[in-house]
């Protein structure tokens, strides 16, 4: 079982950490936006109000995740018999989102230093100020995806993901500075360049793995549960085939075909047992089988909807 799975919303020990997590970086980043852009502002320079914007995205990711937790977290009811929990995965494609404006940001902001030129007046106070800053977001950011992965929550590792982003923006900003004082402020827009790439496969990589999740996306592959299921002697067949991610895993229902002659017991039994074979060798949370007599005419006549979604 991969260890991307999300977050069990569904249990107040587990989302109350990921909440404290979040409001505990949510301080951190506006502490580190309003430095920034008081500096910037100071010394007249353009990349550090920009950064300190930046990190103002930071917050408000945060405050969407908080938001989300809150809605996620929530017992299913009637019109939501599966839960909450795929807020939390939308609350991670919305932060791959902000991702995607921070690299247009960036982009736009080196192409206009490359066409107009431009150079802040370079004080020690903004090179104390961008190390300190960068040197919270790398520990924060850390922080965030050790925490992410032990408590499985796509959204603190998303927001990880973002946070480092700020690193680098903090990178170009003291290369720029630098560059400044040497009489070259184009090699931080050439820097930038470059770091837009590298927020851009961190907004394609979470964009693309919260897509998957809301679009229920086959969690395992058909063919290795048929191969699984198979491995127990009494079933003839299996179709049907279909999985997607879970509120605490994957999730998977097939149905599994027995010899006719079976009592009913014997039949219900077979596919727990298949239910645990899925469980040990694939790591399936929750499968469910439905048993059902073998008929030659299921395999020539009924088509394989394997991949058929709920």
């Amino acid at each position: 079982m991969s260890d991307n799975r999300p977050v069990a919303i569904d249990s107040q020990a587990t989302v109350a950490p990921v909440r404290r997590v979040l409001a505990g970086v949510l301080v951190l980043n506006l502490l580190v936006a309003v430095a920034k852009l008081l500096v910037g502002t100071l010394i007249h320079s353009i990349s550090m109000v920009a950064d300190g914007f930046h990190s103002l995205i930071d917050s408000a990711s945060n405050v969407v995740g908080l938001i989300a937790i809150a809605w996620a977290s929530a017992p299913p009811d009637e019109d939501h018999p599966y839960g909450h929990w795929k807020y939390e995965t939308l609350a991670a494609l919305l932060i791959g989102g902000l991702l995607t404006l921070t690299a247009w940001e960036v982009l736009r902001s080196s192409l206009a230093r490359l066409t107009s030129g431009g150079s802040p007046d370079v004080q020690p106070l903004a090179f104390a100020v961008m190390v300190a800053t960068m040197l919270v977001n790398l520990a924060v950011a850390n922080f965030e995806q050790r925490r992410g992965r032990e408590l499985n929550s796509d959204l603190l590792s998303a927001d990880a993901s973002h946070t480092r982003s700020d690193v680098f923006v903090s990178l170009a900003v003291i290369a720029s500075l630098v560059a400044s004082r040497a009489g070259y402020p184009q090699v931080d827009a050439l820097v930038a360049l470059v770091i837009t790439l590298v927020i851009g496969r961190a907004a394609v990589r979470i964009l693309r793995r919260s897509a998957e999740r809301l679009t229920d996306t086959a969690a395992v592959p058909s063919a290795k549960v048929r191969e699984v299921a198979l491995e127990v002697p009494e079933v003839v067949s299996v179709h049907k085939i279909r999985s997607r991610t879970g509120p605490a895993g994957a999730h998977a229902d097939l149905h599994v075909q027995v010899s006719p002659d079976l009592r009913l017991d014997e039949a219900h039994a077979i596919g727990h047992r298949v239910a645990d074979r899925l469980h040990e060798e694939l790591g399936l949370e929750d499968v469910v089988t439905h048993v059902e007599p073998h008929k030659e005419r299921d395999q020539t006549n009924e088509p394989d909807r394997e991949n058929e979604s709920d």
